[in-house]
């Protein structure tokens, strides 16, 4: 596959895309992440620094995790672990430490914070083979996409960023994760550059806000336009009104909510890991 080939492709798939998943950042949001983008904490050793991550981290609802590389599952050691909380990136060099600790994969195996990842399926292989870690309280941001599509083509994590936010795929990637080096684009030669620093930050900020986008604009639109019914309920009632129908055992308004909605009957199903893995082989082969 050709770079233009490649580029027609996505761009095909970008426009086939349902109009009511595309959810374009805003101006503050895009200046956010650029301020996050100026003070990733990169942590190779495990000083204050270190200490000051897990304490923010484990403080988290929920957390975005990423590593690198992930490709192959339990097949590749790991080399970078990246987390993101509500406001701060820490790139946490694994190659350098040594291994994951037991504190940190305390917090990876408890069922709070949330983890959100993309492609669960390689991240908890790779955790529990490489690391001897169960993964627990996953969000999977692609397992979101494909409900929120209704749709079950194999989707990279620049790929549903892209697709999702409506930013350029080009512009999300970096020289390196492109480049003809094997050992740059899976991360594993040393040191890492500002700009892979800057990606994997890039990667790992965007998924967190992607993954809350898909659940609380598409997933959950129909409760959250239920709830916005139901809030209203009192609105142009006369105050005697209001007040018989707020006795604690009141069912008043409670016709609006519908108990028993579902996305959908019929479900989706999602792709299989040879039809994801013939998929990344591809995207690729195509920016090569």
């Amino acid at each position: 596959m050709s770079d233009s080939d490649g580029n027609d492709s996505f761009c095909s798939a970008f426009e086939a895309i349902p109009v009511n998943i595309r959810f374009p950042l805003s101006h503050d949001e895009l200046e956010s992440l650029d301020k996050k983008l100026t003070r990733i904490v990169y942590i190779q050793q495990t000083d204050a620094s270190y200490h000051r991550a897990l304490n923010d981290i484990k403080d988290q609802p929920s957390i975005s995790l990423m590593i690198e590389p992930s490709f192959y599952g339990r097949h590749q050691a790991t080399s970078v672990l990246a987390v993101a909380t509500a406001n701060e990136t820490y790139i946490m060099d694994i190659k350098a430490l040594g291994s994951i600790f037991p504190e940190m994969a305390k917090i990876l195996e408890a069922d709070q914070p949330r983890k959100i990842v993309h492609y669960s399926h390689r991240v908890s292989d790779h955790f529990r083979y490489k690391h001897g870690i169960v993964l627990a309280g996953v969000c999977d941001s692609f397992v979101a996409l494909c409900v929120a599509r209704q749709e079950k083509s194999p989707c990279s994590l620049p790929e549903a960023i892209s697709l999702v936010f409506g930013l350029p795929v080009q512009d999300l990637l970096c020289e390196e994760v492109i480049g003809a080096s094997e050992s740059r684009r899976n991360f594993t030669a040393r040191p890492l550059t500002q700009s892979q620093l800057r990606y994997l930050a890039r990667m790992v900020q965007l998924q967190h806000r992607m993954h809350d986008r898909l659940i609380f604009n598409s997933i959950c639109a129909q409760v959250q336009r239920m709830s916005m019914e139901f809030s209203r309920n009192f609105l142009g009632l006369q105050s005697s009104d209001v007040a018989l129908n707020m006795g604690p055992g009141s069912r008043f308004g409670f016709h609006l909510i519908d108990s028993c909605y579902k996305l959908t009957a019929e479900g989706t199903t999602l792709p299989t890991p040879e039809e994801i893995d013939h998929h990344e082989l591809e995207q690729r082969k195509g920016r090569k």
